[in-house]
């Protein structure tokens, strides 16, 4: 039987039992092109409707958290695992369909599926740097000569953001080290609320350098934006985003449904062909992308990052006053 067959058939069974018979409601961060992708994939496959909630992963933490005692939302989709990890009492752990296949590396909590490989980068526009060198390591943001040429969005607004802080405070000999390097950086960045603004106003060239994830920055390129990617020599983050089923869900079967669909071989070869690396072994990145084997690893400590959010974003927060 094949994949698709696979699935239909496990879809048929569902409905036929009714798990599928009500929306699944997906809070999510994801990038507009993977919803648009995947989704109706998903509807598709099933029979089932989705209603998309899309906002930036802390505010969607925040309605999450609102929401607790009679919540509305069935999954919770592509956002930084760390929020997850931290928000413990509003998740349901959930053993995903497929989970045996995932890479080596991305299974790293017990309470969220991995979605998507994420690859933290540099976006920039020569054009737009004045004749100054393109940067190429995390140290080199810190220069006073890309004072405000630098685009970042906010680390307590963007999960994307907090990893990208996070990764800076694990790549050099100390977390005291990465701080002072990363409030440096700091002072050169223009701060967004969007992490998916980042990439654009490179592009667009109202800013030069862009701290952003891989595959946002492989649109503009593709796109024939005058824009490079560039991967910083200490080393970066390649880590899992999340998928996660809400506690008390109302439609929890087909919240499960809707996760086990995403880590499928079949929306996962769709996930890189948009340019984001897949998680599963069996599925292939991109071949516009760097091999991982070329790109340096930092070796991204989720867990740390997770059990350490609520100091470090108040830190964050701090040296924004100071420096900004």
């Amino acid at each position: 039987m094949t994949l698709k067959s696979t699935m239909f058939a496990s879809a048929l069974a569902l409905c036929a039992t009714g798990a599928l018979a009500d929306t699944v409601t997906v809070y999510t961060a994801a990038p507009q092109n993977l919803i648009d992708a995947l989704v109706p994939m998903f509807e598709e496959a099933t029979g089932n409707d989705v209603e998309i909630i899309k906002a930036g992963s802390g505010e969607l933490l925040n309605r999450l958290s609102a929401e607790s005692d009679a919540p509305q939302g069935d999954v919770l989709w592509s956002v930084d695992g760390t929020a997850v990890d931290f928000n413990p009492a509003l998740f349901e752990a959930y053993e995903a369909t497929g989970s045996e296949n995932l890479a080596d590396g991305m299974k790293q909590s017990d309470l969220w599926t991995p979605f998507t490989a994420v690859v933290m980068a540099f976006i920039v526009n020569e054009s737009e740097l004045d004749g100054k060198p393109v940067p190429d390591s995390w140290a080199a943001l810190a220069d006073p000569q890309y004072d405000d040429m630098i685009s970042s969005a906010r680390a307590d607004a963007s999960g994307s953001a907090y990893i990208q802080y996070a990764t800076v405070l694990q790549a050099f000999g100390s977390e005291e080290e990465g701080m002072e390097m990363y409030k440096a950086m700091l002072g050169n960045f223009v701060l967004s609320e969007s992490s998916g603004a980042v990439p654009r106003f490179v592009n667009d060239g109202e800013l030069a350098i862009g701290v952003t994830l891989e595959d946002a920055a492989l649109r503009y390129v593709e796109g024939g934006g005058p824009v490079e990617i560039v991967y910083p020599s200490e080393g970066t983050a390649i880590a899992p985003d999340a998928m996660a089923l809400v506690a008390g869900a109302p439609n929890a079967d087909g919240g499960k449904a809707f996760i086990d669909y995403m880590l499928s071989e079949e929306a996962q070869a769709t996930i890189a062909e948009q340019g984001r690396r897949p998680v599963r072994s069996d599925v292939a990145s991109k071949d516009a992308l760097a091999p991982l084997d070329e790109v340096n690893s930092v070796g991204y400590d989720g867990a740390w990052a997770a059990d350490n959010r609520e100091r470090l974003v108040e830190e964050w927060k701090d040296m924004v006053l100071d420096v900004q």
